[in-house]
């Protein structure tokens, strides 16, 4: 018996298996379950496998890395990766927070996508703001 289910398929997968959060939480009610995804589990690109040089790439991050007015450079480590997962910590430890204070699970999910475009929000901001484009 565990208290924490983390997995890194895409969405719908553990469903066919019968080990989707319904499916399990229905037996455990204080599973704290995350879920990694490339984009989330809604909208057009769901169902993609999420690597961490393309949603870099698609966040705007190789954009900002490399020389000012150079190609775009992949990071040197997976940023979005590890973006990812700092950001699930995060999640789970609030979860199981709120599992100590109700006796109920969650199921959280984070996306490689959003993760790496939150990290960006200074980069957004400097272009919304002040219509400089980020290099």
């Amino acid at each position: 018996k565990s208290d924490i289910l983390i997995e890194n398929y895409v969405p719908g997968k553990l469903s066919k298996y019968g080990l989707s959060y319904d499916d399990l939480s229905a037996s455990h009610p204080s599973l704290v379950y995350c879920s990694l995804t490339g984009f989330g589990s809604t909208g057009p690109y769901a169902h993609r496998a999420g690597v961490d040089i393309i949603v870099a790439a698609m966040s705007g991050l190789m954009s900002i890395t490399g020389p000012q007015n150079g190609m775009p450079v992949k990071v040197g480590v997976a940023m979005t990766d590890l973006a990812t997962g700092l950001y699930a910590h995060g999640a789970i430890m609030a979860a199981l927070r709120h599992c100590d204070q109700t006796g109920k699970g969650q199921h959280v999910e984070c996306s490689l996508y959003h993760s790496q475009v939150a990290c960006l929000v200074h980069t957004v901001t400097q272009f919304l703001n002040g219509g400089l484009e980020p290099r």
